[in-house]
């Protein structure tokens, strides 16, 4: 089953509305220091594959970057893994600010 997207109103719906659904900032470092969804697990795109073993596969997934290209990469390869409930938030961090939701600094 591939991944669908969800526009930053309907993930931060999904997020209040199912407490199991976990975050995952797949951007770097500085980044994710600079900007984040609260309670977001790091783990950077680059380094994804190597620490998969740091997620729970039968979690569900809301995972996001900047702008959404390197979380699209990132659900790629969490379904390739067996990652079966893998959601990306379309745009990114970005759209999500854009949006006026809130973040944490």
């Amino acid at each position: 089953m591939p991944f669908h997207d969800l526009e930053p109103h309907a993930a931060q719906a999904a997020l209040q509305r199912d407490p199991g659904l976990r975050l995952l900032d797949v951007r770097t470092l500085r980044e994710h220091k600079s900007h984040r969804l609260p309670h977001a697990v790091l783990v950077p795109v680059q380094e994804l594959a190597q620490r998969l073993g740091e997620l729970d596969a039968q979690a569900k997934w809301l995972v996001y970057c900047e702008h959404g290209r390197r979380s699209v990469a990132a659900c790629q390869i969490l379904q390739q893994a067996g990652f079966r409930q893998v959601t990306n938030l379309a745009g990114g961090v970005a759209n999500w600010i854009g949006a006026g939701l809130p973040i944490e600094r």
